[in-house]
């Protein structure tokens, strides 16, 4: 009975520690990168888009910017040649579900079946390189990270969130980064427009705070 009651206390514990940003019970999560070098890595959620994803790709390209965009299989099933032009503009792919539902509850088959139908449509775009994933929300317990482990993908969340929800003023949203950036930031953002408007700012505040824009694999590569 004591050992029961041990193993069910413990369940309990792991289940609801795993719901939190910092925690994963099994596997790799990332929402910072520890260094002391002035480096952030912008990332963008939910794409393609379509027009707002291209305003998006060619302001970060005019302001000499890669960044890494955490695409949802079904947007790319919709924007194929868009999510080719990301990757040849430099900037990361990485996966961010197929139907962008929460996986913090499910079966291990749904989440198996959603990461390897979104790597496969990324890697018929013609991508090449490694590819992270991010769970919708950033929703997990158990399953997701089991998933994740098995396929050998880094779970890669944020320490920095402006909440760039639509009706956030793109002023807020520059504030907001300025303020809670520090070296080896991940910054969570989406493809919106009022993001588009605020892009500019973000960089050029970073950027006079001493800050190098990188992709979340540079970032990685400093943790190495």
């Amino acid at each position: 009975m004591l050992l029961s009651g041990l193993l069910s206390s413990s369940g309990y514990w792991l289940h609801q520690r795993s719901g939190t940003n910092s925690f994963q019970w099994i596997g790799e999560s990332v929402d910072r990168v520890s260094t002391q070098k002035p480096m952030v890595a912008l990332t963008f959620d939910d794409g393609p888009r379509g027009p707002v994803s291209r305003r998006l790709m060619l302001e970060l390209n005019r302001l000499n910017t890669k960044a890494t965009f955490f695409l949802v299989g079904r947007q790319i099933k919709q924007f194929p040649h868009l999510t080719t032009e990301l990757w040849r503009s430099g900037h990361q792919l990485a996966n961010h579900s197929f139907a962008h539902k929460a996986m913090d509850s499910g079966n291990l088959w749904r989440f198996w079946q959603e990461v390897r139908d979104t790597d496969l449509l990324i890697r018929q775009s013609g991508y090449t390189g490694p590819i992270h994933f991010r769970a919708p929300m950033g929703k997990k317990r158990l399953a997701l990270p089991l998933v994740l482990a098995l396929a050998q993908k880094k779970h890669i969340l944020w320490d920095v969130n402006p909440h760039d929800y639509k009706n956030t003023a793109p002023e807020l949203m520059v504030q907001t980064v300025l303020q809670k950036v520090r070296p080896g930031s991940i910054v969570l953002l989406h493809d919106r427009p009022n993001t588009v408007a605020a892009l500019a700012g973000m960089v050029e505040g970073l950027r006079a705070k001493g800050y190098q824009l990188v992709t979340v694999d540079q970032l990685l590569a400093q943790q190495r």
